[in-house]
C-alpha cells in the first residue's frame, strides 16, 4: 500500500480530492466525469479534451493522463 499523500490534489472544478490524492487520479477524475465546466477547464489549459480522451482510448499507455495530470500540477503551483 502506497503511503497517503501529504496535500493531495483537488479537483480545480469541483474541489473532489482525487481518490488517491494524486495528479494522475484527478485526472482520471476529469476524464471520467466529462462534464462541460471540466472539459472547459481542460480546454483553458491549452489543451483539447477530445483530442486527450482520443488519445487515451486509441494508444497504448497513459499519456493523456500524464498530461493532465502535469497541467493540474501547474495550476496547484499557481495558487
Amino acid at each position: 500500500m502506497s503511503e497517503p499523500i501529504s496535500d493531495p490534489v483537488i479537483c480545480p472544478v469541483c474541489g473532489k480530492k482525487a481518490k488517491t490524492g494524486s495528479a494522475i487520479d484527478c485526472a482520471r477524475h476529469m476524464f471520467g466525469t466529462g462534464d462541460k465546466p471540466h472539459r472547459e477547464w481542460v480546454n483553458a489549459q491549452g489543451l483539447s479534451f477530445i483530442d486527450l480522451m482520443i488519445e487515451q482510448a486509441t494508444t497504448p499507455g497513459n499519456a493523456s493522463y500524464q498530461i493532465l495530470a502535469e497541467a493540474i500540477e501547474k495550476a496547484r503551483a499557481k495558487k
